[in-house]
């Protein structure tokens, strides 16, 4: 993998978040993997589908500013920065946020295993 196949991989994944294609985000995201907000809330892969499912965290817009990725043979980490549009249990927020998410390499497949959410101060 190269590092703009590592961006790539978390465009697509906020392309699906976007578009309300549940299940394609969740077959990016690993069985096991964590998802944490600025809040320091912490949802299991289960719990996250079930909140997207259901209306409640609806993510409309994302506008990625910037974007860097490193990898470490098997495993990438992507950080970046972008202003996000959620309606979050039908309340709109618009918020400047830092992401960071860790792909890895696991039977030949890339999976999310963990994305943080920071708020940018």
């Amino acid at each position: 993998m190269i590092e703009s196949s590592a961006i790539s991989l978390s465009e697509k994944k906020f392309h699906h978040l976007i578009e309300r294609d549940i299940e394609s985000f969740s077959s990016m995201f690993d069985e096991k993997g964590l998802m944490f907000y600025p809040t320091g809330k912490v949802e299991t892969k289960p719990e996250l589908l079930q909140r997207l499912a259901s209306g409640r965290t609806v993510f409309e817009k994302i506008d990625l500013a910037k974007t860097i990725a490193r990898l470490y043979e098997e495993t990438a980490v992507v950080h970046g920065e972008g202003m996000f549009t959620l309606m979050l249990q039908g309340e709109r927020i618009i918020e400047n946020l830092n992401f960071i998410d860790v792909w890895v390499k696991k039977e030949e497949e890339w999976k999310l295993v963990s994305s943080h959410f920071i708020k940018m101060v």
